[in-house]
């Protein structure tokens, strides 16, 4: 018999299941910490600061060949713009969570793009 709260289990998870992402936010709760891709944007926890993140987030890019149209930081939150040469997009939001540790979220175009969202993590974490 299905009590109260699992009819809002189920009211919460269903869109889920209908939009895809269940595997994503289900994988998310089961090891918190890891990568995360929800609504177009791959997100992680890091264990470095935010200052840290930055500067490699920078690097990363650079080796990418990927230019730094806006580039907003202080100890606190960084916020960066960069582009493909197809017309492509990207945004990097950098926030603290602790002196040495911040999330970082990466977007590639308005709908998103994994593979080149995880690249560009990859190219930051080459340089922590």
């Amino acid at each position: 018999m299905l009590t109260r709260h699992h009819y809002v289990a189920l009211a919460w998870l269903l869109p889920l299941f209908a939009s895809g992402c269940a595997a994503l936010v289900i994988g998310a709760a089961a090891g918190a910490g890891g990568t995360v891709y929800v609504k177009g944007k791959l997100e992680e926890v890091l264990n470095h600061s935010v200052t840290q993140v930055h500067e490699a987030t920078q690097k990363g890019l650079q080796d990418l060949g990927l230019p730094l149209v806006k580039d907003h930081a202080d100890k606190m939150s960084a916020e960066m713009k960069s582009g493909f040469s197809d017309g492509k997009d990207v945004w990097i939001e950098i926030a603290w969570i602790s002196e040495k540790s911040c999330k970082i979220k990466i977007r590639v175009g308005y709908m998103g793009d994994q593979g080149r969202s995880v690249q560009i993590l990859d190219a930051v974490k080459k340089k922590l």
